[in-house]
């Protein structure tokens, strides 16, 4: 079998004592062999400025198909030119000018022939452009103590981001920095003081304009005890569940609990949330809680306790009591 012209033509001779009993040209994906011609792919598509650089085809994979062929062309019903074979069902085009529209049709192969072409798509890389405004920007509530850390969705075709600071939503902002990841800490700051930020993303062409301004801050001191700490009385069967109101600048509490008011409080967990459920309780026993409030500065004083105990496992809890009493 000698290869011809095209991505798939040959010619097959088959002699047999010197005599031809077969020969045929096989043009582009003739009958080889025998077997089913694979259908045409489904779902192709083409990204439409994606990527800076190239144009990402996509289709749904054949069962049948042992190949597929991508053709190319500048318009939809002009003429398209075999691009490529590939083993996969997509395929990178790196060979395209940016901001070029292309046009792609792929079909299905195997030993049998191929496919029929599936209809066009168009597609293009985006080439360098002016970058887009940051969005996402979210920067550190007095996660830190010692500094405020900001982070945004990375812009395609950005370069560099500017980081641009003020202490009013209303500025003025000043430049204090220029990173080339989506992401920045400031170290100086002065803890408990609220800051604005904004970003601006750049590259070769120039910048984007500035994102709107989000505050943030590094905590200044430990946060104060929780009040109104409660736990239930008989009202949850087996366990005690604990609540308590949230103080401003807490980022997670510490749980503590004693078997009277008098003894020492024990360490029980570690929580994000207001409230903690206790599963670690007998019955017909009368438990104490306390919690303490933390940030990244400290944590606050124990808070003032509460009992509570369990319900009984299986039984209904007990009525609330009577308005008024």
């Amino acid at each position: 079998m000698t290869p011809s012209v095209g991505p798939r033509m040959w010619m097959a001779t088959v002699s047999v004592l010197g005599t031809v009993v077969i020969a045929a040209t096989l043009v582009g994906c003739g009958v080889l062999f025998g077997g089913l011609v694979p259908v045409a792919p489904e779902g192709l598509s083409a990204s439409d400025g994606a990527f800076l650089d190239r144009v990402r085809v996509t289709w749904s994979p054949v069962p049948e198909a042992g190949g597929y062929e991508v053709w190319r062309g500048t318009s939809s019903a002009g003429t398209f030119t075999y691009l490529a074979s590939t083993g996969v069902p997509s395929y990178d085009d790196t060979g395209v000018a940016p901001g070029t529209t292309y046009w792609y049709k792929v079909r299905a192969c195997n030993r049998a022939g191929c496919s029929p072409f599936t209809p066009a798509k168009a597609g293009k890389a985006l080439g360098l452009t002016l970058p887009t405004t940051p969005a996402g920007i979210t920067v550190s509530q007095g996660s830190f103590a010692d500094r405020i850390q900001v982070s945004w969705t990375a812009v395609l075709g950005a370069t560099e981001y500017y980081i641009f600071r003020g202490q009013a939503s209303t500025g003025p902002f000043t430049l204090i920095e220029g990173v080339v990841q989506p992401q920045f800490e400031d170290l100086a700051v002065v803890p408990g003081t609220t800051y604005w930020y904004r970003v601006q993303a750049c590259n070769n062409l120039g910048c984007s304009l500035p994102s709107d301004p989000v505050s943030g801050y590094a905590a200044s001191q430990a946060p104060p005890p929780p009040t109104g700490v409660q736990a239930t009385d008989g009202t949850e069967a087996g366990k005690v569940v604990v609540t308590w109101q949230a103080p401003t600048g807490a980022l997670n509490y510490l749980v503590y609990r004693a078997l009277s008011q008098e003894a020492p409080p024990l360490f029980l967990s570690l929580v994000e949330e207001a409230t903690y459920t206790d599963s670690a309780v007998q019955p017909n026993t009368t438990y104490w809680y306390w919690v303490r409030a933390c940030n990244a500065a400290g944590c606050s004083a124990l808070s003032q306790p509460d009992s509570g105990s369990p319900g009984a496992e299986g039984e209904e809890p007990p009525p609330p009591p009577p308005p008024g009493t």
